[in-house]
């Protein structure tokens, strides 16, 4: 199974990738689309997260470690994933033009620094990605239906 998900994921990341890279070239073919700039923006970068997390769910899966069940790690997630995510809302430029005129008084170099920081979404989305992606645990552990556990009674109760 293990390996069936690891194929299946790199197939996926591969086909998510190349719809990325092939992004301007796609919506060229369908013409005129009546959508807002902001979802293709959205879009676009909704699948830079996808990639990502296929990726780092093909790593935790790589890593064979056993696990008791399948679960969501919330806590790594909290701790990896939450500076990409307070970038990435803060690279849409309204946040950080009203903090930059609000706190820096609109200082040049300041402003200058948090746009070259802020622009590079795609570094964010694909940290966030790979953040969920590696946020999931996976267990791969067979349990067969005529399988039986037994417990140890005391011995205070046998006699």
């Amino acid at each position: 199974m293990r390996l069936f998900l690891i194929i299946a994921s790199f197939i996926t990341a591969f086909l998510y990738f190349l719809i990325y890279a092939l992004y301007d070239n796609i919506l060229a073919v369908f013409g005129s689309i009546d959508v807002t700039g902001a979802f293709i923006s959205f879009l676009k970068i909704f699948i830079l997260v996808i990639v990502s997390f296929l990726i780092g769910l093909i790593v935790i899966m790589l890593l064979k470690i056993r696990y008791e069940k399948s679960y969501f790690d919330y806590r790594f997630l909290l701790i990896v994933g939450i500076l990409p995510f307070i970038f990435l809302i803060l690279s849409q430029g309204a946040v950080t033009n009203l903090i930059i005129v609000k706190v820096f008084n609109s200082n040049r170099q300041i402003s200058e620094f948090v746009f070259y920081f802020l622009s590079r979404q795609i570094v964010w989305a694909m940290w966030l990605g790979f953040a969920l992606g590696t946020s999931v645990r996976l267990s791969f552990k067979r349990k067969l239906k005529h399988e039986a556990s037994y417990k140890m009674q005391q011995a205070s109760r046998l006699f």
